[in-house]
């Protein structure tokens, strides 16, 4: 124990403890990583930049992805009480790369939570809750450059548009926050960027400042950004009514 309070984890009630700190404009970090982010992190090659909306991939056989690999692991060790990582839950991946997830972070057990935070049965809170919350916020967001913006339900405030592999291709992006940002406080980031997130909302609340909140918020708003529904969730399957366990 580290001598804060334990909290108990439950899908829907960490959801809330989020939401409910961006009510009390309690600044945090939270970065998220699934699959994709799991493969990085093990070594493995995965190429999503064909398929969906263009994505990602990694090549551990090449030399340009070395320095950015070594970037993301340092942002997936980082600690802070206020710096969060969402891995991989047990019912999506297993016993075996849940554990493998949570002791190779080396975080504390109230920093770790679930990078399907907002999707699955919480969707639909997010969809709500979540973003009738942004509506009364300052908006800054990293997105695809195939989004559209103007179809969402809140203002932004400046939007930063990234390509594909963007987090090999569009790294410096990060400068031009950081100059545009730095002595800026009380805004919300949402980053819609792939492993560029990740990188994103370490850097910035590391070593830019800690007066704002950074969130990947993943794939959540692709629909309502007029890109394709590339996530089960965003179908209509299933998964809407799956509660994931911790």
């Amino acid at each position: 124990m580290d001598g804060k309070e334990f909290r108990v984890k439950t899908f829907k009630g960490d959801f809330y403890y989020f939401l409910n700190k961006i009510k009390n404009n309690e600044n945090f970090s939270l970065s998220r990583w699934g699959d994709g982010e799991l493969k990085i992190l093990e070594g493995e090659y995965i190429n999503l930049t064909n398929i969906k909306n263009g994505e990602f991939m990694y090549d551990p056989n090449n030399d340009k992805y070395k320095l950015i690999r070594k970037k993301i692991i340092e942002s997936y060790l980082a600690k802070d009480d206020q710096y969060y990582i969402g891995i991989a839950c047990r019912c999506c991946v297993g016993e075996d790369k849940h554990f493998y997830m949570k002791e190779k972070s080396k975080q504390n057990e109230n920093n770790l939570t679930w990078a399907n935070i907002f999707v699955n049965s919480n969707y639909k809170l997010f969809m709500t809750d979540f973003l009738n919350e942004m509506k009364n916020r300052d908006i800054v967001m990293v997105v695809n450059n195939k989004a559209d913006i103007s179809r969402l339900p809140f203002k932004i405030e400046k939007t930063y548009y990234v390509g594909v592999d963007a987090w090999l291709n569009d790294y410096n992006i990060l400068y031009k926050i950081k100059q545009d940002y730095k002595d800026k406080k009380d805004k919300i980031f949402l980053f819609a960027a792939g492993p560029l997130s990740n990188i994103l909302t370490y850097e910035l609340w590391f070593n830019m400042n800690k007066n704002n909140t950074y969130i990947d918020i993943g794939s959540t708003l692709d629909v309502q950004m007029g890109m394709r529904p590339t996530r089960n969730y965003l179908r209509g399957g299933n998964t809407l009514n799956k509660i994931c366990v911790w």
